[in-house]
C-alpha cells in the first residue's frame, strides 16, 4: 500500500481549526527572521554589528513583538 496521500493534508487540518492563515503568517514571519540570522552567522557579524550596518539599535530589528 502507498503512503502517498494518506489522510488530510496539513493545510486541511489548519483550516477545520480556523488558523491555516495564522500558521501562514507565522511562517513567513519565521522565515524572514531566520534568513538574516543565517547570513549573520556565514559572514560572522554579531547583532551589534548588524544593527551598526544597518543604521539602527541593536534591538529594533529583532524585537520579538514585530517578529
Amino acid at each position: 500500500m502507498s503512503k502517498r496521500n494518506m489522510g488530510s493534508s496539513i493545510d486541511d487540518f489548519l483550516k477545520k481549526e480556523n488558523i491555516l492563515e495564522e500558521a501562514q503568517a507565522q511562517a513567513i514571519k519565521e522565515v524572514v527572521a531566520w534568513q538574516p540570522a543565517k547570513a549573520m552567522k556565514k559572514k560572522k557579524l554579531s547583532k551589534a554589528r548588524m544593527a551598526v550596518l544597518l543604521k539602527t539599535s541593536r534591538s529594533q530589528p529583532y524585537s520579538r513583538s514585530e517578529a
